[in-house]
């Protein structure tokens, strides 16, 4: 019985270390700050990040001294994703379950840094903060290619770029098409005209 208890308990134990190996990944993958009297997590939901899989923004905040998470946060804060000179807002949602815990849905399309930019209030404190992937902070987006196997599949921007330019080319063609079949028509009248003049 004894021998049974022991191997439990080193199963439990083995169980607890991983677990904690893992949330302790999770956290290195996100970036911590102090922003007032508040405490930001953020990155993002899914690390490492592929481009054209869908992915979120992930952000806790709690009370620096308390640790206490803070609530109600998806009506007060506004999130924007950056990436260069492009940006998107994005719609920040409650998890269920997580106190403190937001998550706004996103699909990056291209490799590189992405820039999360927080405006608004928390309680009574203004804020405006940028959050940057990059080393020691959250990861980077990484181009899906690089696991894609047998076959390199195009990229989404890719292939809309393509069907963009075969639609436009398909187009032309029957504008083309249309033109022609206008030019037959008035040659069919002047020869019918030519004939009924030599009659």
């Amino acid at each position: 019985m004894k021998k049974r208890n022991r191997l439990i308990w080193l199963a439990a134990l083995s169980i607890a270390c991983v677990i904690s190996a893992l949330s302790a990944s999770v956290v290195l993958a996100h970036e911590q700050r102090t922003v007032g009297k508040y405490t930001f997590v953020v990155g993002l939901l899914n690390e490492p990040a592929y481009t054209d899989f869908p992915n979120a923004l992930d952000l806790r905040v709690t009370e620096t001294q308390s640790g206490k998470p803070v609530e109600g946060l998806e009506k007060t804060l506004q999130a924007n994703a950056i990436f260069g000179a492009s940006t998107m807002p994005l719609t920040l949602r409650a998890r269920f379950g997580q106190p403190g815990a937001y998550l706004a849905d996103l699909v990056p399309t291209k490799p590189g840094s992405y820039i999360f930019h927080f405006t608004g209030n928390v309680a009574d404190q203004a804020v405006d903060e940028k959050f940057e992937s990059g080393p020691g902070r959250f990861d980077d987006v990484t181009d899906l290619t690089a696991l894609q196997f047998p076959q390199k599949a195009p990229a989404a921007l890719e292939l809309a770029t393509q069907v963009q330019a075969a639609q436009s080319a398909a187009a032309t063609a029957q504008i083309f098409g249309m033109i022609g079949i206008g030019v037959g028509v008035l040659g069919v009248i002047v020869g019918a005209v030519a004939l009924m003049r030599r009659q």
